[in-house]
């Protein structure tokens, strides 16, 4: 059995300004052949998890694209055209006696004037194979897909992420891969019910709903002829047509359970949709619970401002807040500010230095962070942790830590995946030392620190991944759509 593999995969933050280009997924991963295969071997990645079940059974896997970059804005319309043609390029060449194509997508991202390109990539994947008579094509897919009917109809099946932090990618790849194989040995007619939900969630949410959903769905897939099911939180950071939350189910030969199914599960996912929300906090409220209750670490999560949800990353609200009232034993990690990064770095060890942090990029409510302190660390290119989001081990070039006032900043000159404590342990710092630790990474700190935090908190603060989206910057998502229309009614068709 011959299978091609490939990934293509970035979340687009249409709100962060800029572009992403050619050199934002070089940065990350752009590979061929066995540079990609080795890259994702023996890892926690999903292509890592197909790369386990497909030798398991004994699969001849034919590489073909490996492109992921980090969430960032818009993608350009030539990045996506060169992607596209690199890829069906790759496939073409390899379509002679193939069994079927499996990819790890994202679900989410977005183009200059095209806002579904997964589903023009799988469109013109299945256009491409099937001239040759290779019938299966199979996908995993991102927790934030925002997922659409082209994708679908293109697709013999998809199996998404049910966690976040996306602590399941390698078993979502394995699943997806034994999927496809078994479908390829014993045909079967696969039958699949798709709903799109008027609604948007935070995205940032291991809230009560996603436990009832995934229990929800592991109910359905132990139902005869039940393949596999999926639901979707989306990705609210894109004023595109895609917008919006959706389910799958997959069954053999039942359409009429298929449907069932998915409208059951739509009905669960509508009726919880005003709980998907975290407590958040103001800078000063996080620190009056830290010294309230005292121990340590505090783990202050600046969630509008998440680099791993394409934001700027150059948010310094809560550092405001420690530096100019003197935090002692805090840290803030990841700013991203070449600049800074660049005169710290000229400025060498032990030298003292006044930098202007932040609102390069960010300018709404975030005005730049006039620092004095002392360059205490130069390093590069550090990541810690890879075994969270495995793949997206990102090179964010200069790193600098400046201290002043009992406060440290951390200075990044790109965007990228720290890893959690262990990245500050690279950079010579204590985790389990400091009063507060102000993190920019999604959810992923709920993993990376659960060990070391004594209490992770929500901070409230200014970015481009707000949690209470606003109404007046979206004017191309279908409408109604709940919360921005909270009195909408809906039952699925």
């Amino acid at each position: 059995m011959k299978i091609a593999l490939g990934a293509i995969m970035h979340e687009s933050n249409t709100f962060t300004p800029g572009r992403t280009t050619l050199d934002n997924f070089r940065n990350t991963q752009y590979l061929f052949g066995n540079d990609f295969l080795t890259a994702h071997r023996g890892t926690r990645s999903e292509v890592g998890g197909m790369l386990d079940e497909l030798d398991e059974h004994g699969v001849n896997v034919l590489s073909i694209l490996g492109a992921l970059a980090l969430p960032s804005p818009t993608v350009t319309r030539a990045t996506y055209d060169q992607i596209k043609r690199d890829l069906i390029s790759q496939l073409t060449d390899q379509l002679d006696g193939l069994d079927g194509v499996l990819l790890a997508l994202h679900g989410s991202m977005t183009v200059e004037d095209l806002d579904d390109p997964e589903g023009d990539l799988l469109e013109a994947i299945r256009r491409e194979i099937t001239t040759q008579g290779v019938e299966r094509l199979a996908c995993s897919l991102d927790h934030h897909g925002n997922i659409t009917e082209k994708m679908m109809s293109s697709m013999d099946l998809a199996v998404g992420y049910r966690t976040h932090p996306h602590v399941d990618q390698y078993k979502v790849g394995q699943m997806t891969a034994r999927h496809l194989v078994n479908l390829i040995k014993t045909p079967y007619t696969i039958r699949r019910s798709f709903i799109k939900l008027p609604m948007m969630t935070p995205a940032e949410n291991r809230s009560e709903p996603i436990h009832a959903l995934r229990a929800e769905l592991e109910a359905i897939d132990r139902q005869t002829n039940v393949v596999t099911s999926s639901f979707f939180v989306g990705y609210p950071w894109a004023d595109t047509s895609a917008q919006g939350t959706s389910v799958m189910v997959y069954t053999r030969n039942d359409q009429a359970g298929a449907d069932k199914l998915a409208r059951q599960l739509s009905e669960k996912m509508w009726s919880l949709r005003d709980q998907f929300r975290f407590p958040m906090y103001t800078p000063a409220e996080a620190v009056h619970i830290g010294n309230e209750h005292g121990g340590g670490p505090y783990v202050l999560n600046e969630l509008a401002d998440c680099t791993l949800g394409g934001a700027s990353g150059d948010v310094v609200s809560t550092a405001r807040y420690l530096y100019e009232n003197s935090i002692v034993n805090s840290v803030v990690v990841g700013v991203v500010d070449p600049e800074a990064a660049a005169t710290a770095t000229q400025a060498g060890v032990g030298q003292t230095v006044q930098v202007t942090i932040g609102g390069n990029i960010c300018k709404k409510n975030n005005p730049p962070l006039e620092f004095e302190g002392v360059v205490r660390t130069l390093n590069r290119d550090v990541s810690g942790h890879t075994e969270i989001h495995a793949g997206y081990e990102t090179a964010v070039g200069k790193i600098a830590v400046v201290s002043g006032r009992g406060v440290q900043i951390i200075l990044i000159e790109r965007a990228g995946k720290f890893g959690g404590p262990t990245f500050l342990e690279d950079l010579g710092i204590d985790p389990q030392k400091k009063k507060f630790i102000v993190v920019k990474e999604g959810l992923n700190p709920l993993e990376t620190y659960k060990d070391v935090a004594e209490r992770i908190l929500m901070v409230d603060s200014p970015g481009f991944d707000p949690q209470i989206p606003v109404p007046e910057d979206y004017t191309r998502i279908p409408r109604p759509m709940y919360p921005l229309d909270p009195d909408v009614s809906w039952s699925p068709r």
